[in-house]
Parts: C-alpha cells; structure tokens; sequence
C-alpha cells in the first residue's frame, strides 16, 4: 500500500508539471502570435494625417491624430504610399479619429471607405461634409454634438444610423434615404434646431428617445408610413 501511494503521488506530481509546462507553452504561443499580429500594424502619418497601416490586410485606417488636433478643410486620399512604398486603400475612420477637433471644417471622404467609426467626429467644428457610397452605417455618436453641421446628405448605401448619431447636433433639416431601416437610440435626441425632417417608409425601427426634446414635434414628413411612435 506505501509503494502503490508513493507511485500515485509521483504520478500526479509529474502530471501536474506536464499540465503547468503545457499552459506556458500555450501563453508563449499566444504571446507570439499576438506580438506577429502587431508587427503586421503600424502607426504612420503621410500629408499630415495619421494612419494604422496594416501591411497584412493591406489596408490604411485614418485615426486621431496624437499632437496638434485636425483643422481647416480636410481632404482624405483613397490611397496613401506608406514608408514600405506600398500604396494602401484608405478603408475606414477610427473612433474619435475627428473627436472634439474644433477647428475642422469640412472633410471629403475617399468611395473607399466603408465604415466611420464610434465618436468618429462628435464635438468636431464640422460644417460640411461629404459621404461617398461605399459607407453603409454611421457609427454610434458619430456626429453627436457638432454644432455647426446644420444640414448633411446620407448616401442610399446607409441603412441605418446608429445611438446618438446626430445628437446634440445643430441640424435644421435632414432627409433620410429609403435605404435605412433602423434610427438608433437618442440619434436625434435635442436637436433643438431640427425643424424639417423625411422619414421614409422603409424605416421600421425607432430607438428609445430618438426625437427626444426636438422642438418641431409633428412636422416630420413621412413617405407612404404613418407617423411611427417614439419612445
């Protein structure tokens, strides 16, 4: 019986160790892989805009910029040439890539993006901007509080526009292409100045609160739909 529990305590010993040698290699490999995946990805700024260049997707993302914030009129390349000499597509805008830049003024946006991010331009001096078609949704807060963006044209590629999207925003009209089916939660919240607005039929979905506090309550324009309920 000794011998029987020596060799079992032996036994669980050694199996405990080939465990514990098993999950360090197990994080060893994760470390590696995540580190390779990182190499993949830098940081570059070209013309006075920053990017996160991924030379694995082969793609650019334009993001905040870590000094001086973004200004004036901003015109975004399709493509940019990174230090490898590699020209990359620009195929989105980060979050908060435009947040809280106050002296921008209006920005052309490349047919080769597709997504804006979260926040991408809340808080932002933002006056005039133009969306190409490629982009299919407008991120939660994505204009959230931009004062001076008073009117914006949505492409027929968007289908829906996310929480807080136009909230706390200085827009006096808007109309909404029959492509979106959904208006996320708060997206028109305190939109004082929003006197005019088109809802087409294809909408079906209204968020919690999207009009909220919006002063021009039944002037809305709807095409071939009722007036739908808000929360």
């Amino acid at each position: 019986m000794i011998i029987n529990r020596s060799f079992s305590s032996s036994f669980a010993k050694e199996e405990r160790f080939g465990s514990l040698k098993s999950l360090v290699l197990l994080v060893v490999i994760a470390i590696l892989a995540t580190s390779n995946s990182y190499a993949q990805a830098s940081f570059e700024t070209i013309d006075g805009l920053r990017y996160l260049i991924d030379s694995d997707a082969k793609t650019a993302t334009l993001t905040a910029n870590t000094g001086e914030k973004y200004s004036g009129d901003i015109v975004v390349p399709e493509k940019v040439k990174a230090s490898d000499g590699v020209e990359y597509p620009v195929t989105a805008f980060a979050d908060n890539a435009f947040n809280n830049c106050k002296g921008l003024k209006s920005i052309t946006i490349p047919s080769s993006v597709t997504s804006l991010g979260m926040s991408c331009f809340s808080a932002s001096g933002l006056t005039s901007i133009t969306i190409p078609y490629s982009v299919t949704s407008l991120g939660n807060d994505c204009f959230h509080s931009c004062d001076a963006l008073t009117s914006i044209t949505i492409p027929s590629s968007v289908t829906s526009l996310g929480d807080y999207c136009f909230s706390y925003s200085g827009l006096t009209s808007i109309t909404i292409p029959s492509s979106v089916t959904s208006l996320g939660k708060s997206c028109f919240e305190w939109c004082r100045g929003l006197t005019s607005i088109t809802i087409p039929s294809s909408v079906t979905s209204l968020g919690s609160s999207c009009f909220y506090m919006c002063i021009y309550n039944h002037r809305t324009t709807k095409t071939n739909q009722k007036y739908p309920s808000v929360n």
